[in-house]
């Protein structure tokens, strides 16, 4: 059974769920594979990256996380396909209530900086490179297709108890803020909630044209 002091955060996430409307689908799509410096890269391009709610949140300084994962696929007749190899770049989106500035930050590059929501939408919708595998470990002769999937996910129990000041930039400390009562709740429960309320992920899944080693490196010219 829910306990009594998590029963009014629940009715008043359910209330706005009911009141919230549907979010968008993420656009995705996806260029031909192609080799440089001795890896499969392919480009994805994205759009219709934040729809109202998430934006709302964003500006409020609430993070939210944008998960890009691509697989390297072989076909296999008379066998299910192979899985040869993965690749996953996750880029975290917030605001920066001291510098008032939206900050793009990615595990091994410079933070990027930005001065608006519309600047972070920009930067996001130009195409986005990604070194999936290396090529020698593709087959000469074999054929092999890439599956790319983009997860937005404005929401987590990891960016809750970051404590980033999500709340209008008012939080100072998670002593304070009360957050607690959220990051206790069970993840199931959390996402239950999290979904109702109009702040559940978008996922969208593409897959590339087939290629071999001849077509990859033509691309790459």
């Amino acid at each position: 059974m829910l306990p009594a002091r998590l029963r009014p955060l629940l009715a008043a996430a359910l209330a706005a769920g009911l009141l919230a409307s549907p979010a968008a689908a993420l656009d995705v799509a996806i260029d031909r594979p192609h080799e440089n410096g001795g890896y499969v890269w392919v480009n994805l391009k994205l759009g219709d990256l934040f729809p109202p709610r998430v934006e709302q949140s964003l500006s409020r300084g609430m993070p939210a996380t944008l998960l890009l994962h691509v697989e390297l696929w072989r076909h296999r007749s008379a066998w299910f396909d192979r899985l040869e190899g993965t690749f996953e770049s996750p880029l975290k989106i917030r605001y920066d209530v001291w510098t008032e500035q939206f900050l793009i930050v990615k595990e091994g590059a410079p933070t990027l900086a930005l001065g608006s929501l519309d600047s972070v939408r920009a930067v996001l919708s130009r195409p986005l490179a990604l070194p999936v595998a290396r090529v020698g470990q593709l087959d000469a002769g074999a054929r092999y297709y890439l599956a790319a999937s983009v997860t937005l996910k404005p929401l987590s129990v990891e960016d809750l108890e970051e404590g980033e000041g999500w709340l209008s930039g008012e939080v100072q400390s998670k002593r304070h803020s009360g957050l607690g009562i959220i990051t206790g709740l069970p993840h199931a429960l959390f996402d239950a909630v999290r979904n109702f309320a109009g702040f559940g992920d978008q996922h969208a899944r593409v897959l590339s044209s087939d290629f071999d080693l001849e077509t990859l490196f033509r691309q790459g010219r």
